[in-house]
């Protein structure tokens, strides 16, 4: 029996594997197989199998980054930041949407593990690569890069105090402690930084993997308010590199999970001016956050009333970008911004709308017009996280840059996030404070964390 494993980022191919689980076998022996369609654990201790490990790493990161028929992080940030709006009626999502979580709210608790098994799976792969001489793999480099995005995930995401525990080879589990919001961005970059070393001794075939661990190193520098730091870690890559994960229809799982809930299932629309802070997604024609209404059911979504499907992924095997250039380059220009430079500022974002090589990328024509220089402190930092908001429109960046612009530009979290009054297709409300996700109620079993407050949702703090 065989059982094949494919794995791909951008155009390359990086993985084919074919693990043989036992040799062909005659007819006779076919109800005596033991284990049928089991990977013992014994087959696992041989070099051979450590493409099996990275496989099992980019499919559960990609599950919890961007789902499958279920929500993923990129479906999720959007709802809770201003990209989506509910257009349906499970009232755990509503919960979201509304900024008004509960710690038992059950939709939060399945992202979490989603977003946790990637991030476990990343890890077991890479310290596998260490257990069975292979340390210099390329591969490690790539499963330490899922790690270290994972780690960003929930950094940018949640509230303080995350746990990580471990669940080792033998099914015991090593309890993890709460991990503050500046020590995840710390371990994303640790995680970072050794795949960069690993991947640059490769040699020129490591340098994809390269750029995308200094993509997420610059990430997490800047979340951590190194601004200087953070340019300094983008240097040198191309505008136009990109390190995509391949969504596939091989199973439902493995469909593009925004796809699934907007275009597919009419449950997540785009969003327009949501709760009045909230950016012009829709009713903006700019190519970046292309949407439309509904094209089945009269234009109308799961709840009956109109909804408007996110363009950007149009089909259930539409790639996910993880790390590219353009974020490079915008986190380049906000580190040019942070030192006083507004020239090369507004320099690099035009350069970067002008750049026919990033557009074709990205599948769009033809390049976008030039922007004018706002001639403030504000309206130049304003123009920044549009920018960011619709170069990266539902990749989950904008939940965490929401979060920045509280921490970072000392902006009001009623002056950035969807407040006031709620509404969509009939449902009412009042929005609610929360600016990031709580801990699952769940976790609260962990030995080494404490429950804290109630009012925290299991978190350290709920501060942005």
């Amino acid at each position: 029996m065989t059982i094949s494993f494919f794995r791909r980022t951008g155009a390359t191919t990086l993985t084919v594997v074919a693990l043989t689980l036992a040799a062909a076998c005659s007819t006779d022996e076919v109800l005596s197989v033991e284990d049928p369609d089991v990977v013992r654990p014994e087959s696992l201790g041989d070099p051979a199998s450590l493409p099996l490990f990275l496989t099992s790493a980019y499919a559960e990161v990609l599950a919890g980054y961007n789902g499958g028929s279920f929500e993923g992080m990129v479906n999720y940030s959007g709802l809770l930041a201003d990209e989506f709006i509910q257009t349906e009626s499970f009232p755990t999502r509503f919960e979201v949407d509304t900024r008004n979580m509960l710690v038992g709210n059950t939709s939060l608790r399945d992202i979490f593990r989603e977003l946790s098994r990637g991030r476990a799976a990343a890890e077991r792969a890479a310290r596998k690569y260490v257990e069975l001489e292979s340390p210099n793999a390329i591969g490690r480099a790539e499963a330490l890069n899922l790690a270290g995005f994972a780690y960003i995930l929930f950094g940018e995401n949640y509230c303080s105090g995350v746990p990580f525990s471990t669940l080792n080879d033998d099914q015991s589990i090593t309890y993890g402690p709460a991990q503050t919001t500046q020590e995840m961005f710390e371990i994303a970059i640790a995680k970072f930084d050794t795949a960069i070393t690993v991947a640059t001794a490769v040699g020129a075939s490591g340098a994809r993997v390269v750029n995308a661990a200094k993509v997420g190193r610059g990430r997490a520098l800047l979340n951590l308010g190194r601004f200087a730091d953070a340019g300094a870690a983008v240097a040198g890559i191309p505008a136009d590199f990109k390190f995509d994960l391949q969504h596939s229809d091989n199973s439902v799982r493995q469909n593009n999970g925004v796809w699934s809930l907007s275009i597919n299932a009419g449950r997540w629309g785009v969003s327009d001016r949501e709760g009045a802070n909230g950016l012009t997604f829709r009713s903006n024609t700019d190519v970046r956050v292309a949407s439309r209404r509904r094209s089945i059911n009269n234009g109308n979504g799961f709840d009956g009333g109109p909804m408007f499907e996110a363009l950007k992924y149009p089909a259930r095997t539409t790639a996910v970008t993880l790390a590219d250039g353009v974020e490079a380059e915008l986190i380049k220009a906000e580190a040019q911004l942070r030192a006083g430079d507004a020239t090369g500022f507004m320099a690099t974002l035009n350069a970067l709308r002008a750049n026919t090589a990033v557009m074709t990328a990205r599948g769009y024509t033809g390049t976008l017009a030039a922007l004018t220089d706002p001639g403030t402190a504000v309206g130049r930092q304003d123009l920044l996280f549009r920018e960011r908001a619709y170069w990266l429109f539902l990749t989950a960046h904008r939940l965490g840059d929401m979060r920045r612009l509280i921490r970072q530009y000392n902006r009001g979290a009623e002056t950035v996030f969807p407040t006031g009054a709620y509404s969509s297709n009939g449902r009412t409300t009042i929005y609610g404070t929360d600016t990031s996700f709580p801990i699952p109620v769940e976790e609260l079993n962990n030995p080494e964390i404490e429950a804290g407050p109630p009012n925290l949702k299991g978190c350290l703090t709920r501060d942005a």
